[in-house]
Parts: C-alpha cells; structure tokens; sequence
C-alpha cells in the first residue's frame, strides 16, 4: 500500500512538472482608469491608448459589450490561459446579462498573447477565428518587435467582428497581414499525456478513493469572478470559459 502511495505520489509531481498545471490564483494588477486600456507593460503611446480607449468607449455605450486590453511585462510561471482567464473574470468583461466581453492580453517577456471570449460572444469569435485574426493582426508585428502595432491591429479587428454581430455601421481600418503557423502538441505526445493523467486518475481512485482527483476538482472550481470597481469605466460583470486563442513568438 505505501510503495503504491509512493509511485502514485512521484506520477502526480511528474505529471504536473511536465503540464505547467497550477492551482493558485495568478497576480493580476487591479484595473487603473477606463477599463478598455490596462497597458502595465507600457508598450503603447498616450495616443494609442486614447483610440482605442475611444473605441471601446463606442463599442460599450451602444451594445454593452467590452474589449479590454492587458499587457504585463511576465505572466510569472503562469499559462497564458489561466492568466487570461483569471484577468477576465477579476475584471469582469461585459455586462452580467450578456457575458459579452473580449480580452486581448500580452506578455512581452514570455512572447505570449491571448484573446479570451466571453459566453455571449462565442458565436461571432470562434476560436478559429479568433486564432486567425492573432496570426493575421498579430505575429506579423511581433515577430518585428512592434507590440504597438501587434495590439492596435488586433483590438481594431476585434472591435470590427463585435460591431458586426451587433449590426454597428462603424468599421475601422485594420492592417493585417498573411501569417502561416505550425502549433501544438504532435499526436504522439498528446497520447503520451492523455495516458499518463489516465494513470495518475486511475491510481488515485484505485488506492486512494479519488482523494486528490477531487481536491484538485474543488480547488479549480473555487476561482471565484470579481467584478470592477467604481470611478471610471469599469467591467459590467460579465464571464469567460476559457474561449479564445493564444499565440507564442
């Protein structure tokens, strides 16, 4: 029984420091003025912070919907997914009713970038498309250093595909380029790991009555939503459940 214990221990660390997984809340910085621009990397200009705070502006007043962008020097060990998902619900992207909120964040110092979707707003953001508009309005710009441009073009393009889904006549211009990229796992390594977290499930149940299969469940589903605060223009509420893409360059 302990020798069981022992190997069922050693597969649940091994497992973990292969996938990155974590439990922990993430550290997100609380919003600061308009909710649209919470530029913590300091990537774009006073000017590009006014338009496209100008535009989420629009966007907000006539269809309660909201697209904000975060940029963070590092995301500190954490996936891009959590980060993001974490931020959107703290911050708590478009209205309670409608779940209509979209995130673009960035990291410059771990090249990673990140558009999560709320509930509300899946249907006009798959995440296919989602995932074209970042290989598009994006990596292009940051594979040449230029975040400004990587950011500006990919909340512009956003902004497009949210007015269009809510009948808007306002469209702005978006410079994007035709970007081919390979991504992912390879079939084999994605095997390896789905028989593997298998393993570790089956072991757990099999000798410890799903103890800390459980205990991980509960930790994951105890992230609790935060909405924003008062003052300037804050977040309406809304959820995300993880729609989106993300990128690396």
């Amino acid at each position: 029984m302990r020798r069981a214990q022992l190997s069922l221990s050693f597969l649940v660390l091994f497992f973990f420091s292969i996938t990155g997984l974590k439990v922990e809340a993430a550290n997100i910085p609380d919003p600061v003025g308009d909710i649209y621009v919470q530029d913590f990397a300091h990537v774009l200009s006073a000017d590009e912070k006014n338009e496209l705070i100008e535009l989420g502006r629009y966007l907000d007043d006539h269809t309660q919907a909201q697209i904000a962008v975060l940029t963070v020097n590092s995301l500190e060990n954490e996936s891009v997914e959590e980060y993001a998902l974490q931020a959107f619900r703290q911050y708590g992207l478009g209205s309670t009713e409608k779940d209509n909120g979209v995130l673009l964040l960035l990291a410059p110092q771990d090249s990673k970038i990140k558009v999560e979707v709320g509930y509300g707003l899946e249907g006009a953001l798959p995440d296919g498309k989602v995932g074209r508009i970042l290989d598009s309005y994006a990596l292009p710009y940051l594979e040449q250093n230029e975040i400004n441009l990587a950011i500006t073009n990919t909340y512009k393009q956003l902004f497009n595909e949210v007015s269009k889904e809510y009948n808007l006549d306002k469209q702005v211009e978006a410079e994007g380029i035709e970007y081919n990229q390979t991504e992912g796992l390879s079939p084999l390594a994605m095997l390896i790991l789905i028989l593997m977290f298998a393993g570790i499930i089956f072991l757990d149940f099999r000798f410890l009555g799903g103890a800390f299969t459980l205990t991980i469940l509960r930790m994951l589903a105890a992230v609790v939503n935060r909405g924003g605060g008062g003052g300037p223009r804050s977040g309406g509420g809304g959820s995300s459940g993880g729609g989106g893409a993300s990128r690396s360059w």
